[in-house]
């Protein structure tokens, strides 16, 4: 027999079901990201023009724009599938050798290919492919198969406008400088790195390439200083300090036994050192990263900084992995934003570190394997702005600038100087003027001046005479 339930009864059996409702109630939805991604930047990129200066500058904003702009340069090409748009020669042409015309028309599409004296037989001698050194005193590293990292440098074809670009102090906006890095990888590696292939120790046959870095500088309106930011494979190495697992192949830079003793290496092991060399093959260098993000908690805004950096990483890997293995852009999910560098007021020089903003130590572990270990309060601080010097006062475009080594070479490249009257040019500072504007319809200058007649002539070095 049952019974109605009395009122008292009711009232205790309802406060016992609200006691009891944590348990049954739906967790809540998490809260949006401080700092949000968007899947449509990798379905549909369509990266911005500008970022906010001064005051109304977020992190964030940096952040995205870079992970926006990585996203589209390594999209594949609507007018060519086969290539990514980074790779468009139109677009981004190749660095070529000290001396050689890069804006040329027939100029080759990628640098690792070796360069043979002859048509390739048993005996024929190579010559090593050029980038094998790292910027900043071309020390070499080689991964733990041995074998040498090779580099790919690119531009925005704008560059080729040398005349133009030097009449200005500062390079126009969009204007796009690329640099990436490159190992030997197995067929088993294949699906998981941004693969090519290429001939690079002069054998018939060629060799596959993965990508293991990738450089991004990029001028707006309000920052001529340039956005930089690096990318890296996430295989690439451990961090020096509470380091990940190891991925199930192993570290691509750093050996299991001295990834296992980094809290206190030994000699041996010799963490973040390189030298020179010109062989294609090594002793494997050691490398950890220094800096997480590229940042240390007590920088300025050092630990917001890395909270957004690991936030957008996790976010835009997550939607990268979600796409099938055969989308073109899945492969992108094995790559990570290491950090990016600005200035915070335009109106003052880089070298000022107080107006500097975003990842103050960056560095990237595969392409600055030795400078990683970024003082700011040495007198050379060694972060992007360290070698390439933003100037307010003076022009960030001639010969005499250091922003841009890019813009130096592009120009000495196409340089067949002539010289051309100025009128007087009384010393260094006032041939940074005449100069520019003698030789802007006329290739550009490329930094010499001499006189010719005391207090009434001089004449420019001018690139297309």
């Amino acid at each position: 027999m049952t019974y109605p339930l009395k009122p008292r009864l009711i009232k205790a059996t309802f406060l016992a079901l609200c006691l009891a409702a944590p348990l049954l109630t739906v967790p809540p939805v998490s809260a949006a990201p401080a700092c949000p991604a968007s899947e449509s930047w990798i379905s549909n990129p369509n990266p911005p023009g500008e970022v906010p200066n001064g005051a109304n500058a977020q992190f964030c904003d940096f952040y995205q724009f870079s992970w926006q702009w990585f996203l589209d340069l390594v999209s594949p090409s609507q007018a060519d599938p086969s290539v990514r748009n980074f790779e468009v020669a139109t677009d981004y042409p190749l660095l070529q050798a000290t001396g050689v015309d890069s804006c040329s028309s027939d100029a080759p599409l990628q640098a690792m290919f070796v360069r043979t004296e002859k048509p390739l037989d048993a005996n024929t001698p190579f010559v090593l492919p050029e980038r094998t050194g790292q910027a900043g005193g071309g020390d070499t590293i080689y991964d733990q198969n041995g074998n040498v990292v090779f580099y790919d440098i690119r531009f925005s074809r704008n560059l080729c406008n040398v005349g133009q670009i030097q009449a200005a102090p500062n390079f126009p906006a969009g204007t796009t400088e690329l640099k990436s890095a490159w190992r030997i990888i197995s067929e088993a590696e294949k699906p998981s790195y941004f693969w090519m292939e290429a001939n690079i120790d002069g054998v018939a046959g060629n060799e596959l390439l993965g990508m293991i870095g990738f450089h991004m500088v990029i001028a707006t309106a309000l920052h001529p200083e340039f956005i930089w930011a690096t990318f890296e494979h996430r295989s690439n190495v451990p961090e020096c300090t509470n380091p990940a697992p190891a991925p199930a192949a192993g570290w691509s830079f750093t050996s299991a036994t001295c990834a296992a003793q980094l809290a206190n290496p030994p000699v041996e092991c010799a963490f973040n050192t390189a030298a020179p060399s010109s062989s294609l093959t090594g002793t494997p260098t050691e490398i950890c990263r220094l800096n997480h993000d590229g940042s240390n908690p007590t920088d300025h805004e050092g630990a917001d900084n890395i909270a957004i950096i690991d936030g957008l990483n996790s976010q835009i890997q997550g939607f990268l992995a979600a796409l099938p293995s055969d989308n073109p852009m899945s492969v992108w999910q094995n790559y990570m934003n290491v950090g990016a560098l600005w200035e915070n007021d335009i109106t003052q020089p880089s070298s000022t570190i107080t107006n500097q903003r975003g990842s103050m130590r960056l560095a990237n572990s595969v392409m600055e394997t030795t400078f990683q270990n970024v003082d700011l309060n040495s007198s050379f601080v060694s972060n992007c702005f360290g070698c390439h010097n933003y100037q307010t006062t003076e022009s960030n475009t001639l010969p005499s600038a250091s922003l841009s080594h890019i813009f130096d070479d592009v120009m000495q490249g196409q340089c067949k100087a002539v010289d051309v009257q100025a009128g007087p040019i009384w010393n260094n500072s006032d041939a940074q003027q005449k100069c520019a504007q003698t030789c802007k319809s006329k290739g550009g200058w490329n930094g010499n001046w001499t006189t010719t007649v005391v207090g009434e002539m001089s004449v420019c070095g001018c690139c297309g005479g």
